[in-house]
Parts: structure tokens; sequence; C-alpha cells
């Protein structure tokens, strides 16, 4: 059985314990194929998967919709966070702390002194480089605009993005959890959080069996099994109780319709 995931969950070490824990509770064992978002999808659309577990709510229920898989459900969230170099004493109408809360802000003020930052994009269509995006749209900045020397786009995941902005001094986009397991191997550099904005910045997960129907090769079967074990009280309990840096990855929130 085929699971396709994103390197956010890999780079936590989330998905490990996931295929442990499934194959000792199951016996079926569980191979794992890692890319961003954007690339697990289009390869449940080819039909090359058997269960998509990403994080790009508005695309999965498009994957559905277009009749690639079976149904969605949601599984857990984490959250992003901005990371940098602690900010400069720029010019600006708005608080530091006001900054350090509202994302759109400061990457209002980024690209103000854009002659004097760099950023580091993931850049490859992952659910990660789609909320950057979104978050500099909502900062008033359009797409096109996000280019030149200050922007650099590693078209890579998420540790090889943040690896990037360490050597660079660079902001970037992570999730937390990501970057608290760097922060445990003393590979954060000179950078550290930035902004915490949970009104914008809320990670969400869902899990996506792929239909047999629309793809012949698909074990769907398979997929929706451990589809329904996620969301069950064995794989809730896996994600409530991993840990990175004694805290938690990832908050499981399968009972939550709203999502």
């Amino acid at each position: 059985m085929i699971v396709g995931s994103t390197t956010t969950t890999q780079d936590t070490g989330l998905l490990d314990v996931l295929q442990e824990r499934y194959r000792s509770e199951t016996g079926i064992p569980v191979r794992i194929i890692v890319a961003g978002t954007g690339a697990i999808l289009k390869l449940g659309a080819n039909g090359d998967l058997d269960v998509l577990l990403t994080h790009d709510r508005d695309r999965e229920l498009t994957f559905v919709a277009n009749g690639d898989g079976l149904w969605r459900r949601p599984v857990m969230y984490n959250w992003f966070v901005l990371v940098g170099p602690l900010m400069p004493a720029w010019s600006s109408p708005h608080s530091g702390e006001e900054l350090a809360s509202d994302a759109t802000l400061f990457l209002s003020q980024l690209y103000e002194h854009r002659s004097e930052v760099v950023f580091v994009s993931r850049g490859d269509g992952s659910g990660t480089h789609s909320r950057e995006l979104a978050l500099w749209a909502a900062a008033g900045i359009p797409r096109d605009n996000l280019s030149g020397g200050w922007y650099k786009e590693t078209g890579s995941g998420q540790a090889e993005t943040l690896r990037v902005a360490v050597e660079l001094g660079g902001y970037a986009l992570c999730d937390e959890a990501t970057w608290n397991q760097f922060a445990t191997q003393g590979l954060t550099g000179d950078l550290t959080v930035v902004v915490r904005d949970p009104a914008r910045m809320k990670n969400q997960y869902g899990v996506i069996p792929i239909s047999r129907e629309s793809h012949p090769r698909a074990y769907q079967d398979g997929g929706v099994a451990f589809a329904l074990w996620l969301v069950g009280p064995a794989g809730q309990a896996a994600i409530r109780d991993y840990r990175v840096s004694g805290r938690p990855a990832f908050f499981p929130d399968a009972d939550d319709s709203s999502v």
C-alpha cells in the first residue's frame, strides 16, 4: 500500500512513527513517497498512489471533486512560523509586537526593505509554498513582484529550504515542528522565530483515499483502511503522542468537521 505525503511530515519524523505503528498493529507494510503537496496531488491524479496525506485544503477538495479521491477527512494540524534574523530597527508605523503577530504586516515590511534582506522560498508548488504565496498576496505583494536578488527559490523541501535560509541569513516560512527539529539538532544558526500568527498560519492536514473507479490500479481497500486508521483512535493517539523537543509536533483534529 502506497502513501503519498509531504516533506514536512517526513522532516519532523512523524511519518516513520505512523508507518511503523500501522505495520505493527495491522501487519500491512506501508511504502511512503515523499514530495511537496503539489507533486503528491499530481501523483495521485496519475493513479500512482493509494492514499494521500497532504496540507492544502482547497486543492485537496478540488482533487476529490474531480473524482480522483473518494473523500477528504481532517487529520491533524500544526502552525507555520516565519523565521529569520532578528528584525532590524526599520522605521515602521507598527510596533515590534504588532509585526511579530501579523504575518502580512511583517511581509509588507520585508518587501519595503527588500534591498536589505533575503527571503528563501521553497518555490516547489508545495502546501507550504502555496501558503507563503497567499500570505504575500494578503500583504498586497503580487506574485510577479517576488523576484530579484532578494527572493531565492530553492525548488526543494522544507529541510533543505531551511538550510539555505540559515546559510544566507534569510527569512523563510516553515512549519514549527520542522523548525523545532532543526533547533534540537543545533542547525538554526543565527535565525529565530520572528512571526507567529495563529489567525493566518494554521497548517491543516487532510487524508484522501484514491478512487479505484477513476484509477483502477489503486489499492482502494488499503487506502481506505489506512485513512480510517489515521482518523481513528489509534492513529490520532499516535499523532497526539509524537513530540519534538518535548513539544507536540502535530495536534490531532479528525473530529473537526469545519476543516
